[in-house]
């Protein structure tokens, strides 16, 4: 039996989701002790038992949804228009002020993921709860949902009709969207500040929400003026997308602010909504009213056209089936990429020549890639400008800003899953070092082959000595001629067949000393050293530490017990049933027997640091 991979939620950047990108009075950030900014990735201590696959979350917002092997939802974040679903149950919640400073929010944030499942009936229906998340989306007050039966639903703002439902300024219940999808089964779907798509397994597209600068791709805007304000169409019924998209088979779908890019089964691009700044990559700066082929990726020769999208505030990330990543829009403040010079035309990013490009996303003010090199091994690099909260992932002491690609070096050697960068906060889905196979255990897959562009053909050599083009350290074409004893030319050659055979084979080729250094947030102050069951320091044997609460247990004193340090990550018994956070409310000795039971089959365990 082949399993699908996964791995667990980490979390760089602002936490205090509820006054991200928000100032006091005195105009100064807000800064809370309590929920600090992490200038790394962290490990989600609260589902650091979970087995993550995807994680969504807006370029302009502050929530985000995490995806489950078991296709189960976690939500977590701000939730101040319902995004959420209102009201959350309050061991959910941490309080805090409104704008003045003084009163009370009546929609406080979720600071750790919690699962959909563990929402009240009020706030998420049982026919919702029941069916698993294939998908989801994220705008900047709303989120949308995606189930295996291919149905859509939708919370949060809804003030433009972005939920697809009836006029309502927010939903507080999940609410299925109804209309034409009624008929359709819905894949996937994008989000933008005040809109959203829908792509169905036919590979059409619905559109809902404002009709501004044409995001709905219909042709028109609606735009109008009354009460000295500008208005325009609201669209709160799903609107089938046509234009350039008419007849094709839509796969993949993105969304800016303001615009939208669609890949099609066949690799071709289109693009519609607004054109300032080049985010269309469409060569000029006028809004498209509706879907337009974007030229770039319109070629006859297949490795030349497109294998993934992501759209930011004002550009968008591609990859080609070359593996090659280009840009186009405006991503800095000044010079070349600016608003003064925008790239008006998806170009390839010369810093990042050289590599094929698994992932990419763009967040508020930042643009991640991630590669998985055959020579070097799994890296990430980011950048970006106006980064105040640590969400490039640096590290700290680091610089928070970047005008070129720069090398995260705190994950180098982490194989991930999945980038999902926010307005202030990045979130990556990286997997654990592997465990050794037992006899006859099944191999993982690897990633569906539609997550994988193409592969490229090897880039021409560089003369003697490479040339780093980069200015941060990238070796690009033939490495300098190093003398090396046989010893460690046949250690090199041995450690990079054996990445190789990891990735045919799809299991991880994280490295275990890369991650045993991730740090865990938030940080566990009350842990100790003596067992937690029967209160001794010594014991039989070494104590194990537990990967979420840090306390340290004989393994002879677990039920069932733990013999001998096993290989992995370890969980204490109680841990290992948790799914997010504690409800004080829920029954004494309440556990998932279903985690309980995945948990021990797998023989997760970890001796102590």
């Amino acid at each position: 039996m082949v399993s699908e991979p996964w791995g667990r939620l980490l979390i760089a950047g602002g936490t205090d989701f509820a006054t991200l990108g928000r100032k006091d009075k005195q105009g100064k950030p807000i800064s809370n002790e309590e929920r600090p900014d992490l200038p790394a990735a962290h490990i989600m201590r609260s589902v650091a038992n979970i087995k993550f696959k995807r994680v969504i979350t807006s370029h302009s917002g502050c929530h985000a949804v995490v995806i489950s092997l078991d296709n189960k939802a976690y939500l977590l974040g701000r939730n101040e228009h319902h995004q959420l679903s209102h009201p959350l149950p309050t061991y959910l919640t941490v309080p805090h002020y409104t704008s003045d400073g003084q009163t009370a929010s009546p929609t406080p944030s979720a600071p750790q993921p919690f699962p959909l499942h563990s929402l009240p009936d009020e706030n998420a229906p049982k026919e919702l709860k029941e069916q698993g998340i294939v998908d989801a989306a994220v705008g900047r007050g709303h989120t949308i949902l995606v189930t295996e039966r291919g149905e859509a639903w939708t919370a949060g703002w809804n003030a433009l009709g972005q939920c697809g439902q009836p006029e309502e300024e927010h939903i507080g219940t999940f609410k299925r969207v109804l209309g034409e999808l009624e008929d359709e089964k819905v894949i996937g779907a994008s989000a933008g500040n005040s809109f959203s798509m829908f792509v169905t397994e036919s590979g059409k597209v619905f559109a809902v929400g404002t009709g501004e600068k044409g995001v709905l791709g219909n042709g028109k805007t609606g735009e109008h003026i009354a009460t000295s304000k500008t208005f325009y169409i609201e669209q709160h019924e799903p609107l089938l997308v046509r234009g350039a998209i008419t007849g094709k088979k839509i796969v993949q779908i993105s969304s800016g602010q303001l615009h939208t890019i669609a890949l099609d089964d066949e690799g071709y691009v289109y693009a519609w909504g607004f054109g300032g700044l080049g985010r269309l990559g469409t060569g000029v700066q006028v809004d498209a009213l509706v879907p337009t082929l974007v030229p770039q990726f319109s070629g006859s020769n297949p490795l030349t056209r497109c294998a993934k999208i992501a759209a930011g505030p004002a550009n968008t990330l591609f990859i080609d089936n070359q593996g090659l990543l280009s840009l186009c829009g405006k991503w800095k403040l000044t010079g070349d990429g600016s608003s003064g010079q925008p790239w008006m035309t998806p170009k390839y990013v010369q810093d990042l020549m050289g590599y094929k490009w698994e992932l990419i996303s763009a967040g508020g003010s930042t643009l991640f890639g991630y590669s998985r090199d055959e020579k070097e091994g799994d890296f990430t690099v980011a950048w970006g400008q106006n980064c105040a909260y640590g969400e490039l992932a640096f590290g700290p002491g680091a610089l928070k800003s970047a005008t070129k690609p720069q090398r995260v070096e705190l994950l180098e050697g982490i194989e991930l899953l999945d980038i999902a960068a926010g307005q202030n906060t990045t979130f990556f889905i990286a997997r654990p070092p592997p465990l050794p196979l037992a006899e006859g255990q099944a191999e993982i897959s690897p990633s569906p082959a539609v997550d994988s562009p193409a592969p490229a053909p090897e880039p021409a050599a560089a003369p003697s000595g490479g040339v780093d083009l980069s200015g941060f350290g990238f070796s690009f074409g033939a490495p300098p001629a190093e003398k090396k004893d046989d010893g460690a030319a046949a250690a090199g050659k041995k450690q990079s067949t054996t990445s190789s055979k990891m990735k045919k084979k799809g299991r991880s080729t994280t490295k275990e000393e890369e991650w045993n250094e991730l740090a865990r947030y938030p940080v566990v102050y009350d842990a100790v050293d003596s067992c937690k069951i029967c209160g001794k320091e010594e014991g039989p044997e070494e104590a194990l530490e537990c990967e979420m609460c840090e306390n340290a247990f004989h393994g002879a004193c677990c039920n069932p017990p733990v013999y001998g340090v096993p290989d992995g990550e370890w969980f204490c018994p109680e841990c290992s049933t948790r799914d997010g956070p504690v409800n004080p409310d829920a029954p004494v000795g309440e556990v998932s027997k279903k985690r309980k039971a995945e948990d021990e089959a797998a023989g997760a365990a970890n001796k102590r640091k």
